[in-house]
């Protein structure tokens, strides 16, 4: 279900400081928008509260600059295992998230997030220590994109050590084999897993620092590009967590995200020293709105094709973006017919994405037994659900429509 709209997508955004009269000092719970998991449309949305043991408030800024007269202070004094009872920040209006990403549970009829469905989201904050002069021991918070019920799509951890603040990134990788629509668990095997980066270390607690992540979502599989921030620095670039929710969960597609969860998971490990400390939050941001992504798209083919009519050829082509690129090419040979063609220009190519597949249509110039001929490509990955779809038409009249039989074909 994607409770979407067509057109022209709108930029949605929340910028949020935490300050008076809009907060109060004490549990973020119930203040604007701030609430526990969310329950889900059946038949309108409600929210579940923030655990009370919870070790978070609203309270005066102890003097960082541009933090105002408030922040939100959160620990891990108290942690647990579970999603719905942490802080969700107030929802966008419209989600961010790709073409055919889930906003429901699987009966799909718990909507989470809405809007009209975008393709990029950034979110941004700062944060300071509530001791600036010593190490609070244990001291671990998390943040995520959410769709608001514990579907995270990216993961940040604040810890503080002995040196200083640590910032860490977590991704999934799905490495080769690779999950598809018929087989998911070869994307959720011993191969597979989520890796962590540490984009920062010993940063000065004695002052506030900036994180900021930039997601773009990218239709297909491991494709979503995820860059991290520390202090207006480019630390890191990754992946989403699409592919875990993809494979892992057998869903074979990803999840929209609106909002933020902030968590201390007790995997992690618990702090009672921290109680009544912990780390400041100020300054959150975040938005969705729609970004070329054309760079990030792709297509490869290499292998035997068979038209409608029985005949065979073979094809090998790479497209990277919409625009010329040097790096692309197409060959095609059909021995049965007796043609032979090379590009010679590979000029443009449209992405699209239905929920029956992802879709390239390549254009350029090129040669067929010698001779100048404009061409026109065009290939549908099923994700392994059909073989995939070929087809190449040339200027001269020449047309071959078929499948791919053996190798491989992938839209991304």
């Amino acid at each position: 279900m994607w409770l979407g709209g067509s057109g022209l997508a709108s930029a949605d955004s929340l910028v949020i400081n935490f300050e008076p009269p809009a907060y109060a000092p004490g549990s973020i719970d119930n203040q604007n928008g701030w609430h526990g998991g969310e329950n889900g449309t059946h038949p309108m949305q409600t929210y579940g509260p923030i655990n009370t043991a919870i070790d978070q408030s609203i309270v005066p800024n102890p003097g960082y600059e541009d933090f105002g007269q408030q922040s939100w202070r959160i620990s891990n004094a108290f942690t647990d295992t579970a999603f719905g009872d942490w802080p969700f920040s107030p929802s966008l209006q419209n989600e961010a998230g790709e073409t055919m990403a889930w906003n429901h549970d699987q009966t799909g009829l718990l909507v989470y997030s809405g809007g009209t469905r975008q393709n990029h989201f950034e979110v941004q904050w700062d944060f300071a220590s509530t001791v600036p002069n010593e190490e609070q021991a244990g001291l671990q918070i998390s943040m995520s994109p959410d769709r608001g019920d514990g579907a995270r799509m990216s993961y940040i951890r604040l810890e503080d050590h002995t040196n200083g603040i640590s910032v860490f990134f977590d991704d999934y990788h799905d490495n080769y084999p690779y999950g598809s629509a018929s087989n998911p668990a070869a994307g959720c095997g011993v191969e597979d897993a989520f890796v962590e980066t540490a984009v920062a270390t010993g940063l000065d607690r004695s002052e506030p620092h900036t994180v900021k992540l930039v997601m773009d979502f990218v239709d297909g599989p491991r494709n979503d590009v995820v860059k991290v921030y520390v202090d207006g620095a480019l630390r890191h670039t990754g992946t989403s967590w699409e592919d875990y929710f993809r494979w892992c969960e057998a869903t074979l597609q990803s999840r929209t995200v609106d909002s933020m969860l902030f968590q201390a998971r007790s995997g992690r490990g618990t702090a009672p020293a921290t109680f009544g400390h912990g780390f400041l939050i100020d300054n959150l941001s975040y938005s969705s709105f729609s970004a070329n992504q054309c760079d990030e798209h792709s297509s490869d083919g290499d292998g035997a094709v068979q038209s409608s009519e029985g005949k065979h050829g073979q094809t090998k082509f790479h497209k990277q973006g919409c625009g010329h690129q040097d790096t692309d090419s197409v060959q095609h040979s059909d021995g049965d017919s007796g043609h032979n063609f090379q590009s010679t220009s590979v000029d443009a190519a449209q992405f699209t994405t239905a929920a029956g597949g992802r879709t390239v249509v390549i254009t350029g110039m090129g040669t067929d037994n010698g001779l100048p001929v404009a061409f026109t490509l065009t290939a549908v990955d099923y994700d392994g659900l059909l073989p995939p779809a070929y087809t190449l038409v040339l200027s001269d009249g020449y047309t071959f429509a078929g499948t791919m039989v053996s190798g491989g074909l992938s839209v991304l």
